[in-house]
Parts: structure tokens; sequence; C-alpha cells
């Protein structure tokens, strides 16, 4: 299945008076990694709206083990877990270093359409060969 890292550094406005990380940020940093996956295969989130395509959030879940901190470098390594025929799970693990300091995932949807008039469609068949890829892109 396909993996793709993308890293980030913790910035002042992302944390609390502590200098800690504010936890709803985990699923920020989730979902753009998520946007970056889909964009190293062809499927930037610019092409998708422009096509009036989309890959909505349906479900997230986070596990938070340690607290990132302000100017902490971090890196989301994302894998894509599962792929049915309307949805793509994603799964995150977001490093400090060597140390996973948060996992989680989110389910996506493929949809089509513009606002009001948006439907789940099947994933087409490239997009589907791209997710279940082996190996980096």
């Amino acid at each position: 299945m396909l993996s793709t890292e993308w890293e980030f550094k913790v910035r002042f406005g992302e944390t609390d008076a502590a200098g800690i990380a504010y936890y709803p940020n985990f699923y920020k940093w989730m979902d753009q990694a998520s946007h970056e996956m889909f964009g190293a295969i062809g499927y930037s989130t610019r092409k998708l709206l422009a096509e009036q395509l989309g890959i909505p959030l349906l479900e997230a879940h986070c596990q938070f083990r340690k607290p990132l901190l302000f100017e902490d470098l971090a890196k989301v390594v994302s894998t894509v877990q599962e792929v049915g025929n309307k949805t793509v799970k994603i799964g995150h693990a977001i490093y400090r270093g060597e140390e996973v300091v948060a996992e989680g995932y989110e389910v996506r949807a493929w949809i089509t359409g513009s606002s009001g008039q948006i439907k789940a469609t099947a994933i087409p068949d490239p997009l589907r060969a791209a997710l279940t890829a082996g190996g980096d892109h």
C-alpha cells in the first residue's frame, strides 16, 4: 500500500500557554498529510476542486502518546490501510525524531459534484492503483 511522509515544525500558534501542541492540531496535521499524499500521486486538492471532485473526511481517530512542543520538528508517516469501493482508510503515525508521539487514522470518501449536489462514487481505477501501490511515491 502507498506510504508517504510529510514534515512540519510546530508553530507558536499551534500551542497552548505551556508551549504544548493543542490536541486539535494533530487532526489538522493528519488532514494535511492526507492532502500531501493525494498530491504526491497526482490528485492535488486544487486539481480535485477544479474537477468537482473531493475526498471529504468521514471518520477520524487519534491516540496521543507524548506531547509535541513549540518548535519541535515532526513527521507524519501516512499509509493507506484499506481501499473500499468508495472509501479509503489512511493510517497516520506522527513522529518527533524516532519517537511516535501520536497515531491515528482517517476514513475519506471519493465524491463528485458541487455544493449541495455531491455524492459518493466509486474510486477510479487509476487512483485505486496508485493507492494500493507498494513503497513511497
